[in-house]
């Protein structure tokens, strides 16, 4: 499936800006899964920064960007991160940092350097744009309600393009026992 023409602007001019300023920064949700190839219809931009540099990239977006919540320290039942949310091209991007999903069985607590580590990186409109591994996203899916489709779809993805080890290995790292071993019996193997 291919990203809709703004939300493939919007990526575009966040990812040079992001590029130009050396920030690390990784796609996630919808439109990370999207470019991984599922048939899902991206409606926002989610990405994770490193933390270190998290308020900077809020004073650099919202120079840039329209503003629709600065980024702050934000904790919910579900979501736990340094959260902040900018408008360009009509798409929402959603700025995260320190993130930590919990859901009824734990936490996964992301570790930004280690997810980086097994990020993709591809290039899009000449920019160059790092994935969250699929591995992790079905991890951090398997914790959200609502989301059985999106880690039916991953799964189908893992067994056409097969699983990275290592990422999987990393995602679980982090991942409450239940997830783990949930996890392990969906994609049938034995770590």
């Amino acid at each position: 499936m291919e990203l809709p023409a703004r939300l493939l602007d919007a990526l575009t001019r966040l990812a040079a800006i992001l590029s130009e300023k050396g920030v690390k920064w990784i796609l996630a949700g919808s439109t990370a899964s999207c470019l991984h190839g599922l048939s899902v219809e991206p409606r926002d931009i989610d990405i994770i920064v490193e933390l270190e540099r998290v308020y900077e990239v809020d004073k650099l977006l919202a120079s840039k960007f329209t503003v629709v919540r600065r980024v702050a320290y934000s904790s919910t039942w579900l979501y736990s991160s340094h959260y902040g949310i900018f408008r360009a091209e009509g798409v929402n991007i959603e700025v995260m940092a320190d993130l930590k999903i919990c859901g009824k069985h734990g936490c996964l607590k992301t570790d930004f350097n280690d997810l980086y580590a097994h990020s993709r990186q591809i290039k899009i409109n000449d920019v160059q744009v790092r994935l969250a591994p699929q591995e992790w996203q079905l991890v951090a899916n398997l914790l959200i309600p609502g989301k059985e489709d999106r880690v039916k779809a991953i799964l189908n993805a893992l067994k056409i393009r097969g699983l990275d080890h290592n990422a999987l290995n990393m995602a679980l790292k982090h991942a409450p026992a239940e997830i783990k071993r949930v996890t392990l019996t969906l994609v049938g193997t034995q770590l």
